[in-house]
């Protein structure tokens, strides 16, 4: 069974026992379309599915008739997890599940923002990429390799759709990796002072504001707001 047919059975198992989920982690990070192998399968779920979940799990049929083994989980009620089963070679596959991350909006937040995707012909619910890119900023390597090739997507998809005036800031005030930079200069959208300007004002990410100050040195500070002076002088030089 390949990955995409297990997260399928998954979603479907979750599905007829009326359990919300968004799809996040490695799978989610594929389906976005970075090449990304992994045994876990990640799940978003609200507050309300916490308590009788392993009741919940149980009659999805995917534990058979043991049930599901959880693992005691360090990171307490925010968090859950289960053995789901052993693989050909010996590894073992775990079901994880989310219910509070605090680099995430609530779940209901989230769930509204999602984004459907079909696998093998069956649309499954994936968190919106924008929120995957933050989940994914810890302080492991791996996510952080993620993050660089999701924030190269972003932008691509931001980019494809600035067209009108109002679009271009948008995805400029979005703007997160060198290769989307290199891609908004080769469509021309910094030759135009006012837009540029209007998406450093907009812009809340950090990286962003880096990366547009050097093209207006004159913006306000507030357009600063959130870098360090030994950062921001330079950029304005």
């Amino acid at each position: 069974m390949t990955a995409d047919q297990r997260l399928v059975e998954i979603a479907t198992a979750f599905e007829t026992v009326d359990l919300r989920f968004l799809v996040m982690g490695g799978h989610a990070v594929r389906f976005y379309g970075v090449n990304r192998d992994t045994l876990d399968f990640d799940f978003h779920l609200s507050l309300a599915a916490r308590d009788g979940l392993a009741e919940s799990l149980q009659r999805t049929g995917l534990f058979g008739v043991a049930g599901p083994t959880e693992l005691t989980s360090w990171r307490g009620t925010d968090f859950r997890r289960f053995l789901l089963g052993h693989l050909p070679n010996g590894k073992e596959e775990w079901l994880e599940f989310w219910f509070h991350n605090h680099l995430l909006a609530p779940f209901e937040e989230l769930y509204a923002r999602r984004e459907q995707g079909a696998v093998l012909g069956q649309q499954l619910p994936f968190m919106a990429l924008a929120d995957l890119i933050r989940s994914k900023e810890t302080e492991r390597e791996s996510d952080w390799q993620d993050v660089s090739l999701l924030e190269e997507i972003q932008d691509n998809r931001l980019l494809a759709k600035a067209r009108e005036t109002e679009r271009q800031i948008a995805a400029l005030a979005g703007l997160r990796s060198r290769r989307g930079y290199r891609s908004a200069e080769a469509l021309g959208l910094f030759q135009n002072p006012p837009v540029v300007t209007q998406a450093l004002e907009s812009a809340r990410n950090p990286i962003t504001k880096a990366l547009l100050l050097p093209l207006i040195p004159a913006a306000s500070d507030a357009c600063a707001l959130g870098l360090p002076d030994i950062i921001s002088r330079p950029l304005r030089q």
